[in-house]
């Protein structure tokens, strides 16, 4: 009796490594993936350094290990309002924010096969878009003006 029990306690414990090995090949990570995510342009300076402007546009750049589409989403307050897919160049995917009210933002890239995201949070108080002056160079020309 006490072989037949030994038996299959060896066998379960063979079994129970064999569906952990499995498990640990299928939870390997995807050849392509976000390595990093950061908004580019500049938020606020002095009081408001931190915050970003509603009504302005930033720049968010996600750095990609492989060559599929990278998805983009966006929530406010926890709440999803939009997404956008972007094509990666040279391991990078740019998407333009432009958050239209105060609040908090969270920012997802992803890269399609691989469920796997980086976030990056941005906090909007109220902002003024300034205009762009075109070929002439002026101080804050297309910059944001961000108010708290």
């Amino acid at each position: 009796m006490a072989v037949g029990k030994s038996r299959r306690i060896v066998g379960a414990a063979t079994a129970l490594l064999g569906a952990g090995a499995a498990c640990a090949v299928m939870a390997a990570p995807a050849s392509a993936s976000v390595s990093k995510i950061e908004i580019t342009t500049p938020s606020g300076y002095g009081s408001t350094a931190g915050l970003y402007g509603a009504g302005c546009s930033y720049d968010v750049e996600a750095t990609v290990t492989g060559s599929e589409t990278v998805a983009f989403t966006v929530a406010k307050d926890g709440t999803n309002i939009g997404s956008k897919s972007v094509q990666p160049s040279n391991s990078k995917a740019a998407y333009t924010f432009e958050p239209e009210s105060p609040g908090t933002y969270t920012i997802k890239a992803f890269q399609k096969g691989n469920p796997m995201s980086q976030s990056v949070e941005a906090k909007v108080g109220t902002g003024i878009q300034l205009p762009s002056t075109g070929s002439v160079e002026l101080p804050l020309s297309g910059s944001c003006i961000v108010l708290g």
